[in-house]
């Protein structure tokens, strides 16, 4: 065996004595020669003894020769952990319209928290796959096409990556493959010595300009190549890359001298990109160019420093960041970092590609299951409180205990990498306790908590804040029941856009307003009124009711009209009038909240004056939305790109970093209001986007 001459006397004692015991097994896969070549995988890839080790051991653990707890007291806990979690992995439910195979990925990874154990993985469905008939085929296929694929992809472990796409193709669609496979054999046979003098033509006549260049040629995979055929509806002959040349050098100087010299050998055709002097949005640079070779055929040649090579393959430019396109994060720099080292394995010694390999690349965060299947992400340390919520705020409310793995488990319990999760509800639940706000992790859960005792609690709230205000009342030695006057009660409800006693009481019962600011404001109501001697006016202005006037009152001309600050309603809106005192009609929304408390009798019907020529009114919303630094800046561009104009704003700072933001904006009509609010519900920080009630 070629482990002889990897391992020391004692390490191959060790797998010699697993071998033995493989050479017993009479299962159909899993057996000593699927073993064997698992291994073969993994000793190209120059992985270490451990990961080695659990591959020998794999079958034994799979036919129930040997448990986990076994593998540790023999072989130690490294061996244990890596096996351990390859089980966790091949439980995971991803047969299902509802999972999510990016976030399987990533959990399979996170749960891994040493990458050699997604290695180890993809090395043994590796081995599957030339198996796969012993197998549930379709749904080992399912797996491969939508994570273990992407995953070689992601860790650029090449040969297993092109073993998967290859045969997946093969699978699918057996026909194509067939076919194509045919047509591309003859086309790379055809022109395979022409495409050889070309490099080596190349080849001399660079190295008489630039020192260290190196050209080599590349073969484009079977798969890609139906890809790039589907998607540009192309023949093959039209696939200009099938073989290409790529010229390596060290300084963006030589670049320029060796496309020079390229094409002073060969025509080059109307496909120059220049990617050094604009590089793509993803920071890839290179040149290409395609010139015609010595049988007619045109054949693409890349050009790029040692740098750009190097960035193009493992920053942010790495291939399967692009490929996916989607921005690089801070996993991707991870597993980018990893490919580049895994690539450069020939010069390291395994003992240096440990350390590496052992990289936890989605350290913060965990990824558990619904019985369902479907993936979710979350904090570390969150509990089952934190899952329920995510799913749905009832099912929060109702909460009251949690399956973890098929085990009942305290709400308080911290979920771990690959937990199934199942939340227990009940509909007579009273709903969370305040408890509950100061041990979950996530804001989403915090938030709908909140959410819980401010509404659905109201009744508690009424009576909490009723007596909260009559005991501050006391404290303050004012006389309550001579501050609550109907018409300082209106004036205070539209104030704080309240729509009743109850409202109010529920408000201060929940903490959304405070005992001294109803005080002071009718307090301050009663000064006013005690100098107004005048107890019921209606004023009334000879002013014409024309063209210009905004409202129309049924059944009344020239008469005084303001429109109510609490709901400031807009051309559009349904609205209706309030006879108030002394101030003439207040004019509000028709589903304004205070209106609903209001003197039916004093209400009167009225409409918009469709003849109105004064275009500006104004609008108030009110945005809940993420404390991101620029949020207010990207929101103003917004509303001045709609040509909107800002009368007032005021910010407030919620908790857990979460930002309110009331506008009052000078607007035409509500129809141009609600345009403004879809837009601005577009930004990924904003919540939510309400007209300020």
């Amino acid at each position: 065996m070629k482990n002889e001459k990897l391992f020391s006397n004692e390490e191959q004692k060790i797998i010699e004595k697993i071998t033995n015991n493989l050479t017993e097994l009479n299962d159909d896969l899993l057996n000593l020669d699927f073993a064997t070549k698992t291994v073969a995988t993994l000793t190209e890839l120059k992985m270490d003894f451990c990961t080695i080790l659990s591959a020998y051991l794999y079958p034994l653990l799979k036919l129930e020769k040997i448990t986990i707890e076994e593998i540790e007291k023999e072989y130690g806990p490294e061996c244990a952990k890596m096996l351990s979690a390859i089980t966790k992995i091949e439980n995971i439910n991803i047969h299902n319209k509802e999972t999510q195979a990016e976030s399987v990925k990533s959990m399979f990874i996170a749960l891994a928290k040493d990458i050699r154990v997604i290695i180890l993985l993809l090395a043994i469905q590796n081995t599957n796959l030339d198996n796969k008939e012993k197998l549930d085929t379709e749904q080992f296929m399912y797996r491969v096409k939508e994570v273990y694929s992407p995953l070689a992809s992601m860790l650029g472990i090449g040969n297993i990556k092109n073993h998967f796409e290859d045969q997946l193709f093969r699978y699918y669609k057996p026909q194509a493959y067939t076919n194509l496979s045919k047509k591309v054999y003859k086309y790379v046979q055809e022109r395979l010595e022409v495409l050889n003098k070309t490099k080596e033509k190349i080849q001399k006549e660079i190295s008489g300009l630039i020192k260290n260049a190196i050209v080599y040629g590349r073969h484009k995979q079977l798969y890609s190549i139906y890809k790039k055929m589907q998607w540009k509806n192309l023949e093959l002959n039209q696939v200009l890359d099938i073989l290409a040349l790529r010229i390596i050098v060290d300084t963006v100087e030589e670049c320029y001298i060796a496309l020079g010299k390229v094409h002073s050998l060969y025509k080059p055709l109307d496909h120059f990109k220049d990617y050094i002097a604009q590089p793509k949005e993803n920071g890839y640079q290179s040149l290409h160019t395609t010139v015609v070779v010595e049988n007619g055929d045109p054949l693409e040649i890349q050009i790029r420093t040692r740098e750009m090579h190097q960035y193009a393959e493992y920053g942010f430019a790495a291939h399967f960041v692009y490929k996916e396109k989607r921005k690089a994060n801070e996993a991707d720099l991870k597993i980018s970092y990893i490919r580049s080292i895994m690539d450069m394995a020939k010069d390291k010694s395994s003992e240096e590609l440990l350390d590496v390999l052992k990289t936890d690349v989605y350290s913060g965060n965990i990824f558990v299951q619904t019985p369902l299947g479907k993936v979710m992400q979350f904090p570390e340390g969150s509990l089952p409180i934190d899952f329920a919520y995510a799913i749905h705020s009832n099912i929060g409310n109702k909460c009251v205990g949690a399956k973890i793995n098929g085990k009942m488990c305290p709400l308080t319990t911290e979920l771990n990498n690959g937990d199934i999760v199942e939340i227990i509800t009940n509909q007579n639940s009273k709903g969370p306790s305040r408890d509950w706000l100061k041990i979950v992790k996530t804001n989403g859960a915090k938030n709908k908590i909140n959410a819980f005792f401010k509404h659905e609690m109201k009744d508690e709230n009424i009576k909490k804040g009723k007596s909260m205000l009559e005991t501050y009342a006391k404290t303050q030695n004012v006389s309550l029941p001579s501050l609550m006057k109907d018409e300082w009660l209106d004036e205070l409800f539209e104030r704080y856009a309240l729509s009743s006693l109850d409202d109010m009481y529920a408000s201060i019962g929940y903490g959304g307003i405070s005992c001294n600011q109803i005080i002071n404001k009718l307090k301050n109501l009663q000064k006013e009124s005690q100098k107004d001697s005048k107890e019921f006016e209606i004023k009334t202005t000879k002013v014409v009711n024309s063209t210009d006037d905004k409202i129309n009152i049924k059944g009344f001309n020239n008469l005084l009209t303001k429109l109510a600050n609490c709901c400031k309603p807009l051309p559009g809106d349904d609205i209706i009038g309030y006879i108030s005192r002394g101030k003439g009609i207040t004019i509000h929304r028709a589903d304004c909240n205070v209106v609903h408390r209001l003197e039916k009798d004093r209400l009167i019907e009225c409409g918009w004056n469709e003849k109105n020529n004064l275009t500006k009114f104004l609008g108030a919303i009110t945005i809940i939305c993420l404390n991101t630094s620029g949020a207010i800046a990207q929101i103003s561009k917004k509303i001045s790109d709609s040509k909107i104009d800002i009368s007032n704003i005021n910010t407030k700072i919620l908790p857990d970093n979460m930002g309110k933001i009331d506008l009052v904006l000078s607007i035409e009509n509500r129809q141009q209001l609600d345009d403004l609010v879809k837009k601005l519900k577009t930004f990924d920080f904003i919540i939510d986007v309400q007209r300020t009630k």
